[in-house]
């Protein structure tokens, strides 16, 4: 093989291995929850991170594209704690912890509703209406919990309610970040 063969070759296998090894995928997604709790102390880079990897999508996503994949997110969040309140609530008998996840079921649907409207929003650039319904969609899952703690009965969807928050913060936090 002649010399100038080689090192094509050689640029070649250097970027493949650059592209497949060290994709700006991770870097996009680190940048983008860095600069979230940068932003939003409320913001919890670990999770920031975890969260967005577990979605295909976000290596290839702008900033509009990862705000848009968080606050899809954080319907998934939504949709799994009321899944998880109509298990319960099938179950229960005790008054209290029906009330409670009655208030749950009622608040997850309104999440659902608010994320309905902000994924819209975000990506027709309405950051207003997007930022509004998103923070209706991190007060939520108190209130569920509240219901708890006021009715002096155990959670059962603290930690349901703990992930749905952070998502929605993320979310909100990347769509403040659009602008």
């Amino acid at each position: 093989m002649r010399p100038s063969s080689i090192t094509f070759l050689l640029a070649v296998t250097v970027l493949l291995l650059h592209h497949h090894l060290l994709p700006g995928v991770e870097a996009s997604v680190e940048t983008a929850c860095r600069d979230a709790a940068n932003s939003s102390p409320n913001v919890k880079y670990d999770f920031c991170v975890a969260a967005l990897r577990s979605n295909p999508g976000s290596g290839s996503a702008d900033k509009k594209g990862l705000a848009v994949i968080a606050a899809s997110l954080t319907k998934d969040k939504a949709t799994s704690a009321s899944t998880k309140a109509k298990s319960l609530l099938a179950k229960t008998s005790d008054p209290k912890t029906k009330q409670c996840l009655e208030t749950c079921e009622s608040v997850y649907e309104d999440v659902l509703s608010d994320i309905d409207v902000a994924i819209p929003a975000i990506k027709e650039g309405r950051l207003g209406d997007a930022k509004t319904n998103l923070s209706a969609a991190v007060d939520a899952p108190d209130t569920c919990e509240d219901g708890f703690k006021d009715l002096k009965v155990p959670s059962p969807l603290t930690k349901e309610d703990s992930d749905l928050t952070q998502m929605s913060i993320i979310a909100l936090a990347f769509t403040n970040l659009l602008g």
